[in-house]
């Protein structure tokens, strides 16, 4: 008995063996990092020894998690001013065009970093798995060359072709739309064609213009012992064991997904816990319900222009709703007496309450996320990037209303809000939403978890792979086997008519000696 029982321990153990787990997500957006924490908690809590290079560390950590802080000011107000600014530029085919530039920026802008410089040339670490998160940040994947590890991606939202494209996961453009460009899968022929054309740019552009720069990134900056004889970061590509999607079906556009890619989006949700005193009878107290106001963490509500804050108040105090408003100033315009506003709300838990019954957003992934999570229709203010996407594809769920931050007025604001808050549709859709989110065979956080532990378990698990990953844009395309079939088939015509030519003179062409027989008798 006791052997038998050892016996079971053994297996136990052997299964579950710890491992030394880097996450290196050195990204100073919180809302990049924010919803993957939960995971590398867990991680630890399972007894793995988790080392985790962030902005961000973690209140009462588990023993075995080790936080390495690479935290530093950063001046945001550039930031959002840029954003708001140019949001009217922000076309389908602009985005991946500008990626090409703006992308390895955001990397250089990571690592320019006396921190995450002190990280990566530093040889004290030893780790079986490197975890980073891939947004604009392929050069990351040389930290499993590094250490020998397997590597594992993050990508915060849904991929777009490129992304997909190099690690051999499909992207058809006639039904899966690009995140930036704001389509759904349902396209008509002249939207099918733009984002034909947005897919095309990023397959032909990508590897001839951007792969370089993140190239050169990672020659300059991830010198460590033993770089020289790494390869080539297409082939290091090829390491990458496991990618862990934020996204979901429910949330955007259902597509075939290769074994390796896992949608994990909802790790950080459960549900919502009691809200401070002050704020529980703020939204106890609300017979006609609660409105949440918050464009997130990366564009802040006091940094629109003063003729829209105008706008929002204006409109918002007409409501018999009341609204909870996060604003990040300490200057306050002249509120109604039904808005409160604050820098900081327990966004989740608000969302969570029975008597919220609108969430005004930028459509962020993890807003939406949230919204959805809790079944709270939403209003969705898009700006930039995914937010397009995000927004229109829940409108097109029947559980928002989206506004362009660049066509809102006052009267699309208002109309947009009596009609959500008029409708019990929105509602309705938004709850089935939530009902179809939750009813998953398992929670995210443990799937995210098992698939980590699967690639450990089964030493980088490189059975999952397609090997379209090795393939580059004119194979993923069959363009080599269109045009040698197009070349068969010009050949094959090219023969047919000399052929046929041939035939038609031998039966049809006269020759002189029948030509004079004919004459004779036409003289006689």
């Amino acid at each position: 008995m006791k052997l038998l029982l050892f016996s079971v321990l053994l297996l136990y153990v052997g299964h579950c063996w710890s491992a030394n787990i880097l996450a290196f997500l050195p990204t100073f957006a919180r809302s990049h990092y924010g919803p993957f924490q939960p995971m590398l908690k867990e991680l630890a809590v399972r007894g793995h020894n988790v080392t985790v290079v962030s902005h961000f560390p973690l209140k009462d950590p588990p023993p075995t998690y080790h936080h390495i802080d690479v935290s530093k000011q950063k001046n945001a107000d550039d930031k959002n001013f840029s954003m708001l600014s140019i949001a009217q530029y922000l076309k389908p085919w602009v985005i991946p065009v500008g990626t090409l530039f703006f992308g390895p920026q955001i990397t250089l802008e990571t690592l320019d970093n006396t921190k995450v410089k002190e990280f990566i040339h530093s040889d004290g670490y030893k780790f079986d798995v490197v975890i980073f998160e891939n947004f604009q940040h392929e050069c990351f994947v040389t930290l499993g060359h590094k250490y020998g590890a397997h590597v594992i991606q993050l990508i915060p939202a849904s991929p777009v072709a490129f992304l997909s494209q190099w690690h051999g996961q499909p992207f058809n453009p006639s039904y899966i739309p690009d995140p930036n460009s704001g389509f759904t899968d349902k396209m008509p022929f002249s939207v099918r064609i733009m984002n034909t054309i947005v897919t095309c740019l990023q397959l032909v552009l990508y590897p001839l213009f951007y792969m370089p720069k993140q190239n050169e990134i990672m020659l300059n900056h991830f010198n460590y012992t033993g770089w020289e004889s790494r390869p080539t970061l297409e082939e290091m590509s090829k390491n990458i064991s496991l990618t862990l999607i934020n996204t979901h079906f429910t949330l955007g556009t259902p597509r075939p997904l290769v074994p390796n890619f896992i949608e994990v989006a909802g790790m950080h949700l459960k549900p919502a816990s009691k809200l401070p005193k002050d704020l529980q009878e703020f939204m106890d107290t609300a017979p006609h319900g609660v409105i949440y106001f918050s464009f997130g963490s990366v564009v802040k509500a006091t940094h629109l222009p003063k003729h829209h804050v105008d706008m929002f108040l204006r409109q918002l105090g007409k409501l018999k709703q009341k609204v909870l408003w996060k604003w990040e100033s300490d200057e306050l315009p002249e509120l109604p007496s039904n808005v409160v506003v604050s820098k900081w709300f327990p966004q989740v838990d608000i969302l969570g309450h029975s008597n919220c019954v609108l969430f005004i957003t930028h459509g962020g992934i993890h807003s939406t996320e949230e919204a959805v999570y809790y079944g709270v229709p939403m209003l969705a203010i898009a700006i930039f990037g995914d937010q397009l996407y995000n927004s229109i594809m829940m409108e097109s769920r029947g559980a928002a209303i989206r506004l362009k931050y660049t066509d809102l007025t006052e009267d699309s604001f208002a109309d947009s809000l009596h009609k959500i808050l008029d409708n019990p549709l929105y509602k309705t859709n938004a709850q089935k939403l939530s009902k179809m989110f939750h009813d998953q065979p398992m929670k995210p956080l443990d799937k995210a978890v098992f698939w980590i532990e699967y690639v450990i378990n089964h030493n980088g698990a490189h059975h999952l792979k397609t090997t379209n990953n090795s393939l580059n844009w004119i194979q993923f395309l069959l363009i080599d086997v269109i045009s040698f079939l197009l070349i068969i088939e010009f050949m094959f015509l090219i023969i047919a008519f000399y052929f046929m030519k041939k035939i038609l003179n031998m039966f049809f062409k006269s020759t002189p000696s029948n030509v004079a027989i004919d004459n004779d008798k036409k003289e006689k």
